[in-house]
Formats: C-alpha cells, structure tokens, sequence
C-alpha cells in the first residue's frame, strides 16, 4: 500500500484572501462584514471579535460603505481581507462546523446569526464567491 501524501489543510485566512482574489472588488456590505467577523472569531477562537480585527474593520467598512452612492468611493473585500492570513492574531484550519456558523452569519447579516440585529430578513442565498461559500469549500476540502 503505497503512502500518500498529506495535503496540508486550508486555514480560514487563506480562504479569505481566495475570496479577495475571486469577488475581491465588491464593496463589503452587512453580510460580508458579519461572515467575515463569524469566521475571524472561529479562526481566533474568540467569543468576540478583535477590537483592531478584520471583522470590526470589516463592519465599519460596511456602514460607511451603506451611505456612499458610487461603488468606486467604498471599501472593498480585496481591502480588507486581502492579506487576511497576515492580520488574524491566529488561524487555523476550516472545519466543516466553521463553516456552518460563517454561513448563518453571512444568511442573517448578523455574526451571532440572530434574525432583526442587523437587517429585517435573512438573506437567501450566500454571495457566490463570497466567505461563506470560500470557508464551505475550504471545508470539504479539508474533509477529504
């Protein structure tokens, strides 16, 4: 039986800045900055985000990002998560349950995942290229 080589696993900042690379020029809006708040929490094991973290930047992008007109004056993904491996305090490799809490945060806009904090209704789908589905691919990816 030959050995196979173990492939080393996808940590959440590099999914992240996959996101960047794919849908890295949409403006972060409330869903972005809720995904990408659950999924720093996750790879940091915090209970709440970092003050100076990636997922506050992220939120304060987004409210900003909400009362401007023209997408060329708003903070994109590319900006914030870009460089994601290097500003998570630290990281860790996607896990199928990871995944299931960035997709409830980005669903409801709200990193708890509760239906009102945030928005009045529950997305119903997440952003195609997006956290949600860049953090579930990196775990199934992981599984195997």
């Amino acid at each position: 039986m030959a050995h196979e080589e173990q492939k080393p696993a996808i940590t959440i900042g590099e999914a992240l800045e996959v996101v960047a690379n794919i849908v890295g020029n949409k403006p972060v809006d409330e869903s972005d900055a809720a995904a990408i708040q659950a999924a720093e929490m996750r790879a940091t094991g915090a209970t709440a985000p970092p003050i100076s973290g990636i997922g506050l930047q992220a939120q304060a992008a987004a409210m900003v990002n909400a009362r401007r007109i023209y997408d060329q004056d708003k903070t994109t993904l590319a900006e914030i998560i870009g460089d994601a491996t290097e500003k998570l305090e630290s990281d860790k490799p996607v896990t199928l349950r990871d995944a299931e809490k960035v997709r409830a945060a980005e669903l409801q806009g709200d990193v708890e995942g509760l239906i009102g904090s945030h928005c009045d209704a529950p997305k119903e789908t997440v952003t195609p290229g997006g956290v949600a589905e860049a953090i579930s691919t990196a775990a199934t990816l992981n599984q195997s």
